[in-house]
């Protein structure tokens, strides 16, 4: 819910009734999280990406509620901006990676582009057992 503006149009920015920032935002939802008010913990974060579209640590953690939820989907679309935020500031544009991801992807049913995902992970770091360990895993499925 937005505040109504009192000035001119476009000269201040919209905040909801109770914002009080990001940190507080994150804080409230990892308490909601912690209390296992999922649903609670989804609708603050989502309010908050709605004034900080750029918090990675939002998105990242509405992508974890979002599964946790068995919302796979969503989740999925939650984590690649996550993701991308990341590599945003990290400065490299390339396409996202992550073991979250690749785990809700095959979720999703997507074995083929989880498996490539973990592929590009076991590159990075090659020598990380749970990857290697999930490789295995995930391929015996796949071959079956």
């Amino acid at each position: 819910m937005l505040a109504a503006s009192e000035g001119s149009p476009n000269t201040v920015v919209p905040k909801p009734v109770n914002w009080c920032g990001v940190t507080d935002g994150l804080t409230r939802a990892e308490e909601a999280i912690g209390e296992g008010r999922l649903e609670d913990a989804e609708r603050i974060l989502q309010e908050l990406l709605e004034f900080a579209p750029t918090e990675f640590l939002g998105w990242k953690m509405l992508a974890h509620v979002q599964r946790d939820l068995g919302k796979i989907q969503e989740g999925i679309n939650s984590a690649t901006i996550a993701l991308k935020l990341k590599r945003r500031q990290q400065g490299r544009a390339d396409r996202p990676a992550s073991l979250r991801l690749a785990k809700l992807l095959w979720q999703q049913g997507e074995h083929t582009e989880a498996l490539a995902m973990l592929d590009l992970l076991l590159r990075q770091t090659p020598d990380d057992a749970e990857l290697n360990m999930l490789a295995r895993q995930w391929r015996t499925c796949t071959a079956s």
